[in-house]
């Protein structure tokens, strides 16, 4: 009987022992739920946000971009292992980071705050740490654990994947800005608290882009990973890598031409800019590299656009506009016609003529 009673009593003690470990895997589950439905919707803005600034940094370059080429990245088999394909890993994962970050900033997450594990210590001569910095180390976990899920792969393109996401990481901690108060008698200013503060996403995408124009490319082959050597290698080569810096595995395609199989739609029919205030150097050599370099001849359009104009305020309470008529003309990269071609022949014999006499 009590042989019986020793089995009872021990299964009894493996029954809780089981509930409690199932309890906590059920706890460990649901907390990572919790985080899934209050960070989700702020790493899908960041992922927007992303999108949109390398939409805007690349508007006048033959990659731009492109929604279908984004779409077909998702699939392993299309996925690039180029320059473009960093920048736009770099540009998401610091997207996703940013809006966590400034979303924390704002009060939105109950268990984030201010960060202030520096307050009080010296940070240079005449100031001192303090205020309310942005709290950029839990952007940084919270994203790290949302962006980086996705790379499920040990190869030598996902080695890169995670290397670019980290650099778009990075990139939001070093522009991060620092702002000060003064402290003193009479305005004076014999000391000074400062924090530091996100800056506007567009300084992120601008240094961002600067490390695109200087990506290093890896020399691995990309399906490389397949052995416990080969990813070896792998992890020794991008650990020499600052992670500043941004790196590739292949080169780009040619832009110029349209290619459906990797959703690029080439340069036909993009526009180009001409003339404008404040274009850069970049902008106002659009049309050339967009069409004159593809082969391609510019068009010049002309529109008619309508918008209100002269708003004048009547008492009480209306705002009444005229509707002001505009021609605009715009540029866009066509297929070179005969007559193109024999006007630019002809163009350049009567050149020669002239240089002759």
């Amino acid at each position: 009987m009590f042989m019986h009673l020793e089995v009872y009593y021990y299964a009894f003690i493996l029954m809780r022992f089981i509930l409690c470990i199932s309890s906590q895997i059920f706890l460990v589950w649901f907390a990572l739920f919790q985080a899934y439905l209050i960070y989700s919707s702020s790493v899908a803005a960041g992922a927007q946000s992303g999108i949109e600034e390398c939409k805007y940094q690349f508007a006048w370059d033959r990659w731009n971009c492109p929604e279908r080429a984004l779409q077909l990245s998702t699939h392993s088999g299309l996925r690039s292992a180029n320059r473009e394909t960093a920048f736009f890993h770099a540009i998401s994962s610091a997207g996703v980071m940013y809006t966590l970050t400034r979303n924390c900033s704002l009060g939105d997450f109950d268990n984030c705050g201010c960060d202030d594990t520096r307050n009080g210590q010296r940070g240079g001569q005449g100031w001192l740490w303090g205020g309310c910095s942005d709290n950029n180390g839990f952007g940084e976990a919270i994203s790290k654990q949302f962006v980086d899920a996705l790379e499920t792969g040990q190869d030598s393109r996902a080695a890169m994947n995670l290397h670019n996401n980290e650099v778009g990481r990075k990139a939001v901690k070093g522009t991060m800005q620092r702002t000060c108060k003064c402290h003193g008698v009479s305005g004076s200013c014999t000391t000074q608290t400062c924090w530091l503060q996100l800056p506007e996403f567009r300084e992120v995408g601008n240094y961002l882009k600067e490390k695109y124009h200087r990506a290093v490319k890896v020399d691995l082959l990309r399906g490389a990973g397949n052995s416990a050597a080969s990813r070896g290698a792998i992890a020794e080569t991008f650990s020499s890598i600052s992670r500043k810096e941004l790196v590739h595995l292949e080169d780009s395609p040619d832009y110029c031409l349209e290619n459906r199989t990797l959703g690029l739609p080439g340069t036909e029919g993009r526009e180009c800019l001409r003339k404008g205030k404040n274009l850069s150097k970049w902008e106002k050599r659009s049309c050339k590299r967009l069409c004159g370099e593809c082969g391609l001849a510019v068009e010049e359009r002309r529109a008619e656009t309508v918008s209100s104009c002269n708003c004048k305020f009547h008492w009480c309470c209306a705002v009444k506009c005229e509707q002001c008529r505009k021609i605009v003309t715009k540029y866009y990269c066509v297929k070179r016609t005969k007559q193109v071609k024999t006007d630019s022949a002809s163009r350049r014999r009567s050149y020669r003529l002239k240089k002759k006499h």
